[in-house]
């Protein structure tokens, strides 16, 4: 099974940021949108699943861009990863909702099991499972849903959204959806394969395990000789 992930926006996309926060900085909704993706791509990968980013950049990839890749790549489900806003500015507004388009009972299915999962993962007010004609919604042509996450407009939510442990219980909840609508036992991942793990290193893993050059066990182990040599051959026979 082959799940698409999206990160909504890029970094400097005009508006999808917080208002100004009482410290004078802002939040962008990317720097909540794109870490959480790759924390979903792990999850993902740890139970199974091939992944497939269409917006692994900073830049604003182009919705139909995104939805042509996604369409490209054989995929069974499409996941886009957003922070919503109200009016763009601080407000008691606030909680979790699923979007889905209108009409895709597959869609509508998914939508519920994440956001049931969300909800139950994060605490956060449940504002349901809603319909929406969003163009990444509209033009995939497999289940797809969209999750806001929480409000940037709302201060305390704002203050989630580069807390990491706030990240990881929002890709474990949708990771959780997504097993529960497909029927997969979900297997968590332990905390010493996470633990102290940089970025780069995070990324470097899933890699290496969507490519098939390694199983992802023992991240913090040095390998044998035998070891890094049928990893070389693994990607030498990838690149053939």
């Amino acid at each position: 099974m082959k799940i698409v992930i999206d990160n909504g926006h890029g970094l400097n996309t005009p508006g999808k940021r917080t208002p100004i926060l009482p410290d004078g900085t802002q939040i962008r909704e990317w720097q909540f949108n794109f870490p959480t993706a790759k924390k979903l791509g792990e999850l993902l990968i740890h139970n199974g699943f091939d992944i497939v980013y269409v917006s692994d950049t900073e830049e604003d990839t182009p919705l139909g861009t995104r939805t042509t890749r996604a369409n490209e790549a054989g995929a069974d489900i499409f996941v886009s990863i957003h922070y919503n806003a109200f009016q763009g500015t601080w407000g008691t507004h606030g909680g979790i909702e699923t979007y889905h388009y209108p009409n895709s009972s597959n869609g509508q299915s998914l939508a519920q099991e994440i956001q049931r999962e969300l909800i139950q993962e994060t605490g956060l007010r449940d504002r349901g499972v809603k319909s929406a004609n969003f163009q990444v919604l509209r033009e995939t042509a497999i289940p797809a849903v969209l999750c806001e996450c929480g409000f940037m407009d709302n201060l305390e939510e704002a203050s989630l959204m580069l807390d990491e442990a706030y990240q990881w219980k929002c890709a474990r909840g949708i990771a959780k959806g997504i097993c529960s609508y497909l029927g997969v036992e979900y297997q968590e991942l332990t905390e010493n394969e996470n633990e102290d793990s940089p970025q780069w290193a995070i990324d470097a893993r899933a890699w290496a395990i969507e490519n098939d050059i390694s199983d992802g066990s023992r991240p913090k182990d040095p390998a044998t000789r035998e070891e890094v040599w049928r990893m070389l051959q693994k990607n030498a026979e990838r690149v053939d």
